[in-house]
């Protein structure tokens, strides 16, 4: 008799620790939206449920920021955005509101035969410089210079009349270090990665330039992967060559 009460106890405990546990309450957690569109320095609340305290990780800080469940764009590009404890994560494109021109063929060290395999027969070429004439007639040259047969700086030639407006589309894709739009001068640097600790891949700079009676934008290279500086990158020798290109 007694060992028959045991395994009634026994059998009563088991249906109330199954009950306590029915009570759990799922994991209702989830986002509401998976992409986000935005301009530099824009911020969106970021939208779903039982989202407002969890961590987030940007993929590349220099695109998307997130801190107390917004998000902000930073500088033109795409991120990916994941949670550091749930399975969710969100994508951010911040997409221009200016432009002024099409950025150049970016990829360093790339021939002469890729720059002619996407832009066609340049309307002046010599040893080390190929030239665009481009319909664009804020932007109507388009020029890139190589050493030992590698692409190593391009440039685009603006009017002075879009200054301004050049200003505002050099700063909503790269990071500044100096911008000066009265005197048609700006340095900026293309960065990725996180804030902390900068990924420098090349860098940008304007100047007025007056032979050509306008503003000459420059893109080159880093010199030293590891530097975490403008420094990193040598500005003067790029106008040099490409002012070498144009006369």
């Amino acid at each position: 008799m007694k060992k028959v009460i045991s395994l009634m106890l026994l059998f009563a405990t088991m249906l109330t620790f199954t009950a306590c546990g029915g009570d759990d309450e799922p994991d209702n957690t989830k986002l509401s939206k998976t992409t986000y569109s935005m301009y530099h320095e824009d911020t969106q609340t970021i939208e779903g449920t039982n989202v407002a305290d969890l961590v987030w990780e940007s993929d590349n800080e220099f695109v998307a920021t997130v801190k107390n469940s917004a998000v902000t764009g930073q500088y033109v590009g795409k991120a990916s955005v994941k949670s550091a404890t749930k399975n969710l994560s969100f994508t951010v494109e911040v997409k221009p509101r200016y432009n002024t021109y099409e950025e150049p063929y970016l990829e360093w060290g790339a021939s002469k035969s890729a720059i002619k395999a996407k832009y066609g027969t340049p309307q002046s070429e010599d040893t080390n410089s190929l030239i665009y004439q481009t319909s664009n007639t804020n932007a109507p040259i388009m020029l890139y210079v190589f050493e030992n047969g590698k692409m190593s700086t391009c440039g685009v030639v603006c009017k002075i009349s879009t200054a301004y407006q050049l200003g505002d589309f050099l700063v909503e894709r790269y990071v500044p270090v100096k911008v000066d739009v009265d005197n048609y001068s700006a340095t900026l640097l293309h960065c990725y990665g996180k804030i902390s600790d900068p990924q420098i891949d090349y860098g940008v700079a304007m100047q007025y330039n007056s032979s050509i009676g306008g503003v000459l934008v420059a893109y080159t290279g880093v010199n030293n992967s590891k530097s975490r500086s403008a420094e990193a990158i040598n500005f003067p020798k790029a106008f040099e060559s490409l002012e070498k290109a144009l006369k």
